[in-house]
């Protein structure tokens, strides 16, 4: 009794309809995206129609209501909402500086054959998401940079795209000052550094492996020669913008909050295109401002993302979330199907939320408590890795994750790109993402890594 006062919803048929609105929200989102080949606007139809049905399963809708609001008080909902405007902004105003058109220039000189962009875009992203420990950040700096170039020399967006969310993965996984990474020492009650040591040689493996993989389908792709190109030699000025993420990874590094850093990394754009003459002043006003239609590109993501936080909260205030993860746990037998328990928990979880943090968080508990029932086996720096890179690598393979929302919203806005451009044109090719999750069900399946049982 006492526990049910706990939750502030309750729905007709219990748990089993709170887990089935997002059932309902998930297989909706795969119809429209696979079946119907729609975009972002086809998720707000799906998650539009689970909160619906929420409603009417719903024991008090008044409270149901309430619910779904609270969830958008959350300041880190805010913090990514704002963080999509300003993502928005960026590509915009950097698609107006002219730093495409210098890049360009910079590969025509240079005789650079295109294939090689790929990874050169994967290895920029492990370098800055490993320094800053975020993915979303990483993205959001990168594809305003990435994808704009990839639509002018005929890079495929959907390879671009993709090795952009893996290295930006691979960092989010790996950095000492990751939130997943701390999150998940802290919950298994390791350092930071002993768990980023062990993890090391599987995201090692994986990146080696994924940054092959680019170099050989982009290649594949390129025809083997240097694309024909014609640059203007004068827009090599611009490439004083690329100071611009630099600066923004820089900020990020220094402790600077997401949207702080991105606050200022656009005022430095607008500084910059000021004083060199690439942007007129009365522009900035006009209703074709940068700014204006840089923001509004990101309007259709910010709304997905605010029917996502509304509908987690279904499982997550009405205690199925805390009731399946009590349930899961009295299924584990052995080292083996406790690993597997915590490996799927972090996809489910993820899945269920769009959050790998708040996913390692709530999990955390539950999976050192099945750890210390196998203290002669288990090791608690695998079970943090176990969750951090399940989590990290299932969140870059989600259509509703915050990296595959701000590359999309960005890559939809470069010319060519048609509006149905989804995860699905890039899922393929999210290499780092796809390995962290099979090299490490094959480690759990194998025991390779695992602690082996003392012997007398």
């Amino acid at each position: 009794m006492e526990n049910k006062k706990e939750y502030a919803v309750s729905y007709y048929g219990g748990h089993v309809s709170a887990w089935l609105c997002v059932v309902v929200a998930i297989l909706g989102i795969m119809y429209l995206l696979l079946g119907r080949g729609g975009g972002t606007k086809s998720m707000m139809v799906a998650l539009f129609f689970t909160l619906v049905l929420g409603l009417v399963l719903a024991k008090d809708r008044k409270a149901y209501g309430e619910e779904m609001l609270a969830g958008l008080r959350d300041s880190m909902f805010c913090v990514i909402c704002v963080a999509f405007f300003m993502a928005g902004l960026l590509s915009s105003l950097l698609k107006t500086s002219g730093l495409i058109q210098a890049l360009i220039w910079v590969v025509a000189e240079l005789h650079v054959n295109t294939g090689f962009i790929p990874v050169v875009a994967f290895l920029i992203c492990v370098v800055i998401s490993t320094a800053c420990g975020t993915s979303t950040g990483t993205v959001t700096a990168v594809s305003a940079v990435m994808c704009p170039l990839a639509g002018e020399l005929g890079i495929d967006m959907g390879l671009m795209c993709g090795a952009v969310v893996s290295g930006s993965i691979f960092g989010d996984n790996l950095a000492p000052i990751s939130d997943t990474t701390i999150a998940s020492s802290q919950t298994q009650g390791v350092t930071v550094q002993e768990a980023v040591r062990t993890r090391l040689p599987y995201s090692m493996t994986v990146g080696i492996i994924s940054g092959i993989l680019y170099i050989v389908i982009g290649l594949s792709q390129s025809a083997g020669g240097s694309a024909a190109i014609e640059a203007d030699p004068s827009s090599a000025k611009s490439l004083v913008f690329l100071l611009v993420p630099v600066v923004l990874v820089l900020l990020m590094y220094k402790g600077w909050g997401l949207v702080s850093a991105l606050l200022l990394s656009n005022a430095l754009v607008i500084f910059f295109s000021l004083v060199l003459g690439v942007l007129d002043p009365a522009v900035l006003f006009s209703d074709d401002s940068p700014i204006a239609s840089g923001m509004g590109s990101m309007a259709n993501v910010a709304i997905v993302s605010c029917l996502i936080v509304m509908m987690i909260q279904i499982p997550t205030k009405s205690g199925a979330m805390d009731a399946f993860a009590s349930w899961i746990i009295t299924k584990c037998k052995s080292i083996r199907s406790a690993e597997l328990i915590a490996y799927f928990m972090a996809i489910f979880g993820v899945v269920a939320t769009h959050s790998s943090t708040n996913t390692i968080i709530f999990t955390g508990p539950f999976v050192r408590t099945l750890m210390d029932d196998y203290k002669d086996e288990a090791d608690h720096s695998r079970s943090a890795n176990i969750l951090d890179a399940t989590a990290c690598g299932t969140n870059g393979l989600i259509p509703h994750g915050n990296p595959a929302l701000v590359i999309t919203g960005v890559a939809t806005g470069v010319a060519g790109v048609p509006a149905t451009f989804s995860f699905l044109d890039f899922l393929p090719y999210n290499f780092h993402c796809w390995g962290l999750l099979i090299i490490f069900f094959l480690s759990i399946m194998t025991g390779v890594g695992r602690k082996r049982k003392k012997t007398v």
